[in-house]
């Protein structure tokens, strides 16, 4: 039963997958995922990251343990559900465990099994796991796409944000947070909502334009604030910290502009998905980055101009 069990997870995992669209997907297992292997290795057994590493894989566990929505249907099916979730577990966090055993960080190795052991028995009660459908309630209802997004990505979201908050340790935490939560929130704005939603409330495209530019932006600004914070410890890097993160607003800024550059009423655009990703891959280059204003105002003119054929028809 286990094992059906985990082969049918691998199954959700793949199909779940393809929902990141193929680009992303290629970005994240052929330059992402070794980039972070070979972090992993190198660092592991230096001072502090033997205890960084496994105490932010056991916060990641413990977020997914608690946000999993099966556990009374697995404790209806399975006599012991727990022996499924630490059999997942156990899989999941196989890297980082093997990383700590031919590290020679044995007691380090036993307490993250123990841990494991922790999470995997514990299940949430029904009123934690009802409450997780109102923490959405801080983004304003207008915002949809961040409503969705949110809801698709918590768990990825929350995970990109753990580096940064450690950032204080190497600039490199703060860098790799920035750019993987960048990625996400440009993913937002690859669905182009219905007619009557764009033009509910709406009182012309260029002020439509500009004020879901204003709006979108300032929060994620305001989201990305504190790693900035943590990252301006190192004082070396403070001028490249502000650069990649007014760079990070501005690719915000060209996912919003390019969805209603090319918006068709509830349509779904590959195109905007492989660009965004694109232009968060360049913009690492600075020269690059500082490109994209210049695409922004050709943006914003292009959306202007095709917004008003929804917006201003009877004006």
């Amino acid at each position: 039963m286990i094992s059906r069990l985990i082969g049918l997870r691998f199954l959700q995992l793949y199909r779940g997958s393809s929902e990141a669209g193929l680009f992303r997907m290629l970005f994240l297992t052929v330059v992402i995922l070794p980039l972070a292997g070979l972090f992993l290795i190198q660092r592991i057994a230096t001072y502090p990251y033997p205890f960084v590493i496994p105490a932010a894989m056991l916060c990641i566990v413990w977020l997914v343990h608690h946000r999993r929505l099966d556990h009374h249907f697995l404790g209806a099916i399975h006599l012991r559900p727990a022996l499924v979730y630490l059999t997942e577990y156990i899989l999941f966090t196989l890297p980082v465990t093997v990383l700590l055993v031919t590290a020679t960080l044995y007691i380090h190795a036993m307490v993250f099994a123990a841990a494991l052991i922790l999470i995997a028995f514990s299940v949430p009660s029904r009123e934690i796991q009802a409450s997780q459908a109102v923490k959405l309630q801080l983004i304003p209802t207008g915002m949809f796409e961040w409503q969705s997004g949110i809801r698709k990505n918590l768990v990825a979201l929350i995970l990109f944000y753990i580096p940064g908050l450690f950032g204080f340790y190497h600039i490199g935490l703060s860098a790799v947070s920035l750019f993987l939560l960048t990625i996400v929130f440009v993913s937002f704005y690859s669905e182009y909502e219905p007619l009557n939603m764009l033009i509910a409330g709406t009182v012309g495209s260029g002020k439509f334009l500009l004020a879901k530019v204003i709006r979108h932006a300032g929060l994620f600004a305001i989201i990305l604030f504190p790693l900035m914070l943590i990252a301006f410890i190192h004082k070396d890097f403070r001028w490249l910290t502000a650069a990649y993160f007014l760079a990070s607003l501005n690719l915000v800024t060209f996912a919003i502009l390019l969805k209603y550059y090319q918006y068709r009423p509830g349509a779904y655009s590959g195109a905007h998905q492989m660009l965004t990703t694109l232009a968060c891959v360049v913009s690492v280059i600075l020269p690059v980055a500082l490109f994209f204003i210049l695409i922004n105002l050709f943006l914003a003119i292009g959306g202007h101009r095709n917004l008003r054929t929804f917006l201003d028809a009877g004006n």
